[in-house]
């Protein structure tokens, strides 16, 4: 009877065991829709774990009936909890979970685009993106800037490969011909700097943890980017989570933020607050020879609102603070100490009229300020530059396979500077500048695909207009891609770029020639091949041909100048001033995926060179202007080899390593070759001298997840062979031994290690 007891009882428990719920569900990631191996993948109450399969399932068994949460965490993305129920032991609960890096929007409608290397632009285009994961990585602990994450590209270098430096060359093209778009308005320099310190450094007033995603077209770009003569680089700041409120808070060596985003209202909208404050001083201090004292603080506001079901507004809100002190100062014309300032303030509205017609409208103000004192507290220099902006555009998908997009920009640009010089016996020279121009640009740019979408077009013109300048040029920018085979793409480009001279070109005596809009023909031609989804190898080369000219007050000269000065200048004939080109060939293998390994490897040969004409003055009484000219010589931007490295590895759910490398040949450094001569020396000829590049970083992010927070340690070693890395200052007196000018140099970062923390909860 027992016996008999006892084998009913096992059948009763077999038969609950076998009707235990179960639990399974398929985590992506956000960025590209992939699946998501590597994610641990915990039930709270029974602390049953699992980690994600490289497709991304997971699966549970044996639940009984209850209340449970799911906890999924992977180093670099957000934690996240899911509760469910279990109601009956037949249960079987299936999810589809989406995860988000942890400097990526997070709303509840995920967008996913087809092709992992391609934002939402026409094929045609030729762009390097860097995603929210990409910038966090290769941006750096100790400075966390996305601009040294542009910097990790293939065909792009720190200019001059001068490190302590935000601003950088891409192939060839120096940073002053590059053109920044921040929330689609152009800014100048929105950096931490203190003016042109040549011995000091610049950095990003924003953070990785604000950009969500970073653009480059290096070449033969759309014509709505054609503000400048040589590159493009797109930003677009994040949106605040629209769910509860989220908070992370990191404190590195160099710095330390902490950022707040959440919903508002009935998550119609959303808010982000950040702020940063520097104490790098701390860490460079008896590190790099002569280094300035630089501190910095700044913070960014990031709002939005859907007013109506298919209308939002937004608000930016960007700046920052930079002081410097410089103890080497020994002179009154030495900079002592220095201030600078960077406001950026944006609104938006967006209005989707149909799924077919979208229009947007922005207006903006931003602010850039600077100034250097000596020793005494006297201005050494000071420079400020203002824009009122306004703008807007329409994007109309008037056919299946036809996007029309037009666009228009309106801005008061106003910039006001001084310079002054203090003498030994006490005397002063000073010299200043002021103006303000209205500057007005629009374009209209039509992309098509054809061929069951082998056959992908784009093509636009542009049109730019400065106040006082007698001259409107019209541009024009058309690309193709071809798929010629499963997973091979020919892409070919050509457009012309014009890039007006600043205002203080402009501000000076108005008989004095000044700077016409430079202008620049692009031509490039690219074949890719594809290797599945996510990878892919692609051989590009280019070439960029410039020219810079002058203009003048038509019908003026020197005595003819009484009274105001005239409001319009014309280009003066047969006046070249300058030629360059620069031109090479590219290879990029990149990977991209949220498993494995994901970067890029890149190598970039390019050659820059420029030549000179030389214009005697006074114009006006040596016709035909006395042109006179240089042969071609290199330019300060031809580096001619540059390598690329960069790679990321999630090994475990809460560990990921990465590493960057980067190498460049040179860029050239010209000194002059004196004899002597009595007792003085005759410049006999000149030595160009090229300093090599060579730097390799490591990272390695760990994480630990709790059951309503995490905690993220960071730990980096930079330069890890600790090359010396020499920037150049400038040439110095000359040695009487070789006859040579000497050249002062000082090393870059040497080699560093780095660790912070960030607290998310």
């Amino acid at each position: 009877m027992f016996a008999r007891r006892l084998f009913l009882i096992f059948v009763v428990l077999v038969a609950v065991a076998t009707q235990a719920a179960e639990v399974r569900g398929k985590v992506t990631s956000a960025v590209g829709g992939e699946p998501l191996g590597r994610v641990s993948v915990l039930i709270l109450e029974t602390k049953a774990s699992a980690v994600t399969s490289i497709s991304g399932d997971f699966d549970f068994a044996g639940l009984v009936p209850g209340n449970y949460t799911l906890r999924l965490n992977a180093v670099g993305y957000r934690l996240l909890t899911v509760p469910f129920s279990i109601t009956t032991p037949a249960d079987i609960k299936e999810f589809s979970i989406t995860m988000v890096p942890d400097n990526f929007h997070h709303t509840d409608k995920v967008e996913v685009h087809g092709d992992v290397f391609q934002s939402a632009d026409s094929p045609a285009t030729a762009e390097m993106t860097v995603t929210a994961s990409e910038i966090r990585e290769t941006s750096t602990v100790f400075a966390d800037d996305p601009f040294r994450a542009v910097q990790s590209l293939p065909g792009v270098t720190p200019e001059g490969n001068n490190e302590f430096y935000a601003q950088f060359s891409v192939m060839g093209a120096p940073f002053s011909a590059v053109s920044i778009y921040l929330d689609d308005v152009l800014v100048q320099t929105p950096f931490h700097q203190i003016g042109n310190f040549a011995e000091g450094a610049s950095l990003g007033v924003l953070t990785s943890e604000v950009v969500e995603e970073m653009k480059l077209m290096p070449a033969a770009y759309p014509e709505k980017f054609g503000d400048s003569t040589g590159a493009a680089l797109d930003i677009h700041t994040r949106e605040g989570s629209r769910n509860a409120p989220l908070f992370r808070l990191s404190a590195g060596i160099a710095a330390s933020e902490i950022l707040g985003e959440g919903g508002l209202g009935a998550r119609k909208g959303s808010w982000l607050v950040s702020a940063r404050k520097s104490y790098i001083n701390y860490l460079l201090k008896n590190r790099v020879e002569n280094a300035a004292e630089i501190g910095f603080e700044d913070g960014d506001l990031k709002l939005n609102y859907d007013v109506a079901p298919r209308q939002n507004v937004n608000l930016l809100a960007t700046g920052g603070h930079t002081t410097m002190r410089d103890p080497t100062a020994a002179n009154l014309n030495d900079i002592s100490t220095g201030r600078s300032d960077f406001v950026l303030v944006r609104t938006g509205w967006r209005w989707a009229v149909s799924p077919q017609l979208l229009v947007d409208a922005r207006g903006a103000f931003y602010r850039e300020p600077d100034e250097l004192r000596n020793l005494n507290n006297q201005i050494l220099q000071t420079s400020d530059h203002g824009e009122w902006v306004g703008g807007g555009g329409v994007t109309w998908n008037w056919a299946r396979d036809a996007v029309l997009e037009a666009g228009w920009s309106s801005r008061r640009v106003r910039e006001t500077g001084s310079l002054a010089y203090y003498g030994t016996n006490g005397d002063v020279g000073s010299s200043h500048y002021w103006g303000a121009e209205w500057r007005n640009s629009g374009f209209v740019q039509q992309s098509a695909s054809a061929l069951k979408g082998r056959l992908h077009l784009l093509g636009g013109v542009r049109w730019d207009m400065l106040q006082g300048l007698d001259y409107h040029p019209f541009s024009a920018q058309g690309s193709m891609a071809f798929r010629v085979r499963p997973g091979t793409e020919l892409q070919v480009a050509a457009g012309r770029y014009q890039q007006f001279p600043s205002l203080e070109e402009w501000t000076t005596e108005c008989f004095t020639p000044a700077g016409m809009p430079e202008q620049a023909d692009h031509y490039t031609a690219a074949v890719e091949q594809r290797f599945g989804e996510a990878t892919r190898l692609r051989v590009q080369v280019f070439d960029r041909q410039d020219a810079a000219s002058l203009a003048v007050i038509p019908g003026q000269t020197v005595a003819g100048l009484a009274g105001a000065c005239p409001r319009a200048a014309e280009p003066l004939p047969n006046s070249t001033l300058q030629r360059s080109y620069s031109r090479g060939v590219q290879v990029v293998l990149q990977r991209r995926s949220a498993n494995r390994l994901s970067g890029w490897l890149g190598y970039t040969w390019a050659r820059a060179e420029q030549k000179e004409y030389a214009i005697n003055n006074p114009i006006f009484t040596c016709p035909p202007y006395c042109l006179t000219t240089t042969p071609y010589q290199p330019s300060l931007e031809d580096q001619r080899n540059s390598l690329n490295l960069f790679a990321m590895y999630r090994v475990r759910p809460s560990v990921n390593v990465s590493g960057k490398f980067l190498y460049g040949s040179g860029f050239p450094v010209s000194t002059g070759i004196f004899v002597q001569v009595g007792t003085g020396y005759q410049q006999v000829g000149t030595e160009t001298l090229r300093f090599p590049y060579q730097r390799l970083d490591l990272r390695v992010d760990k994480d630990w997840a709790f059951q309503r927070w995490k905690l993220t340690l960071y730990g980096e070693l930079l330069n890890v062979t600790n090359h010396y890395n020499a920037r150049f200052v400038y040439s110095s007196v000359i040695d009487p031994n070789t006859g040579m000018a000497q050249v002062k140099k000082l090393q870059g970062l040497p080699i560093t290690p780095t660790v912070g923390l960030a607290f998310q909860f």
